[in-house]
């Protein structure tokens, strides 16, 4: 950790933030942890990586160090999930393939964008101005490029802020709310894309229309601060048929 910390920041500067805020230095070596766990090095240069762990570093800082730190970390966690599911939804094996993210089945998740992923990159308004401000070359190999390396750069980020809320103390041992949250942004996401593609809904017909639209009410239940978004979540729509997605882990 020493070395990684050090190479960025500066080793006495890293050790004075984390005497002073435990939070920030646990979060910060969780994050190198996750770092050196994912292929992000085959997407990015050494100089990219380094300005993302700047900003990484800095984002960190800012949450654990706030005048109220939850409040802090679940703006920066929401707003980050949103982004990341743009991609996520994006990279799920098709059935016949292992899916790592779990979510493959669960409610409003197919598995089936993988080969449409150069369709929505003319398609998608998020994805056609990512694109466009980045100059990525208009190929398929190029845009598949583009969305794995956006992939794996938000699950970093995700991954380090969602440490950061751990370390807080912003979650729930008994049932937590965290992959429910991710659930309910890519959900609403694949059904964005599937309309764009003009594919039927993943729902069933009777909860199609309505679905979307509550699973992004996930993200208001964060902001305002509930206890335990999930059961929040669960509560008001409790009277509904509105599938609600069951992790083993």
């Amino acid at each position: 950790m020493s070395g990684w910390l050090g190479k960025l920041f500066g080793i006495k500067t890293a050790v004075q933030m984390g005497r002073k805020n435990p939070a920030m230095l646990a979060t910060i070596e969780k994050s190198s942890l996750i770092y050196n766990q994912i292929p992000l090095r085959e997407f990015v240069d050494e100089a990219s990586r380094q300005k993302l762990s700047r900003q990484l570093y800095l984002d960190i800082n800012e949450i654990c160090n706030s005048t109220n730190s939850v409040t802090a970390c679940r703006e920066k966690l929401s707003l980050t999930m949103l982004d990341f599911a743009l991609y996520q939804v994006l990279v799920i094996p098709p059935v016949t393939e292992d899916d790592a993210s779990g979510l493959r089945g669960q409610p409003g998740i197919s598995g089936e964008l993988q080969e449409h992923v150069f369709s929505l990159a003319s398609k998608n308004d998020d994805l056609c101005t990512e694109l466009r401000d980045l100059e990525v070359p208009m190929t398929p190999d190029a845009v598949w490029n583009f969305v794995q390396e956006s992939y794996w750069t938000k699950y970093w980020i995700l991954e380090t802020i969602n440490a950061a809320r751990i370390e807080l103390g912003d979650w729930d041992e008994e049932e937590d709310w965290y992959k429910p949250f991710m659930h309910a942004a890519c959900a609403n996401r694949e059904h964005i894309y599937r309309r764009d593609l003009a594919l039927s809904s993943c729902f069933e017909q009777g909860v199609a229309d309505v679905a979307p639209t509550a699973y992004s009410i996930f993200t208001d239940i964060v902001l305002s601060g509930a206890a335990n978004p999930a059961r929040e979540w669960r509560e008001y729509y409790k009277d509904s048929d509105i599938p609600y997605p069951r992790f083993d882990t």
